[in-house]
């Protein structure tokens, strides 16, 4: 059966690992089958990472508890970020909140650092600040002028 220095085991050896391995190509050969690529293709926040996002929450079962919390970050770093935006944008079209107590409300903001810790919970008074800001009546004001600085589409 074997030619030169090969013996029975060695060949009854080396048909189980091809045997494995053959077995290995047409499992992994199924799920491609199954396996569905996407192109998505749009202009900057126009929704393609959202879309991906929610196939993941459809059909993988959503996030992991890290996941979530890595998330919470952004979204509080997007809160803060557009509320500064808001602020510098009025100093520059030297427009200033219409209440003592939303000015302080400015001021708090534009001081406030965010914890690098993603499990840390947004202090409830930067979500009551930034709400009372953007229901100032200066903020359709500095709108007029949307053109000349940069707000997250998703900041209204």
């Amino acid at each position: 059966m074997g030619a030169c220095a090969s013996t029975p085991t060695e060949d009854g050896e080396a048909k189980k690992r091809s045997e494995a391995i053959d077995r290995a190509l047409q499992e992994d050969q199924k799920k491609l089958r199954r396996e569905a690529k996407i192109l998505l293709l749009g202009s900057g926040e126009s929704g393609k990472s959202t879309v991906v996002k929610q196939m993941k929450i459809i059909h993988q079962g959503g996030y992991a508890r890290e996941e979530l919390a890595g998330y919470r970050s952004v979204v509080y770093r997007n809160l803060l970020d557009c509320a500064k935006a808001l602020l510098t944008a009025m100093q520059q079209f030297e427009l200033e909140p219409s209440s003592d107590a939303n000015k302080e409300h400015a001021q708090y903001l534009m001081t406030y650092d965010l914890s690098p810790d993603p499990y840390v919970v947004l202090d409830a008074n930067v979500g009551e600040a930034a709400y009372a800001l953007w229901k100032d009546p200066v903020v359709p004001q500095v709108m007029e002028h949307q053109t000349e600085f940069y707000l997250m589409d998703s900041a209204p």
